[in-house]
């Protein structure tokens, strides 16, 4: 599978960030990456002001060296602009989408990976192919409404 991936989830690949085992997943998942080149900007500030450790490091230095990287010429920033104003992302988070758009569409199977919301639903909204994770496995959701029912039938007791 191609993916085409945002800051949001490399950084959830090398970070403890609630969406890390869907990035996780779709790092394993991936047979192909690519990304707009400002990820790297990005990323690596965003764990220098985390203070990241040197497996950290390390791990977000495999991580780019995967993946394949595209720019946006200087000659389409005005069309970045124009698209944005209806979009209303950040400016990096329309970059990323831009970006990911040029790239579809010479690889129309790609899927975007990413967790910031804003950019999804502009992505949602303009029909492009977004990866999911896998749906939870059938028992552990079982188990967790078991459980859930076990606490309220605690509480109604006491």
């Amino acid at each position: 599978m191609m993916l085409f991936w945002d800051t949001s989830a490399v950084l959830a690949t090398v970070l403890r960030e609630p969406h890390s085992d869907a990035a996780q997943e779709a790092a394993r998942a991936s047979s192909c990456s690519y990304a707009w080149n400002w990820l790297k900007v990005e990323a690596e500030s965003a764990l220098a002001r985390r203070g990241a450790t040197p497996t950290q490091w390390a791990a977000l230095a495999a991580l780019l060296g995967a993946i394949r990287f595209d720019d946006i010429p200087s000659r389409e920033l005005s069309t970045l602009c124009a698209r944005n104003r209806g979009w209303r992302l950040r400016a990096a988070d329309a970059g990323h989408l831009y970006c990911f758009t040029r790239v579809a569409t010479v690889i129309p199977e790609i899927q975007l990976v990413g967790f910031d919301e804003e950019m999804l639903a502009v992505a949602r909204r303009l029909k492009l192919p977004i990866w999911a994770p896998s749906p939870p496995a059938v028992g552990k959701a079982g188990r967790v409404r078991e459980a859930s029912n076990v606490h309220r039938a605690r509480r109604k007791r006491g």
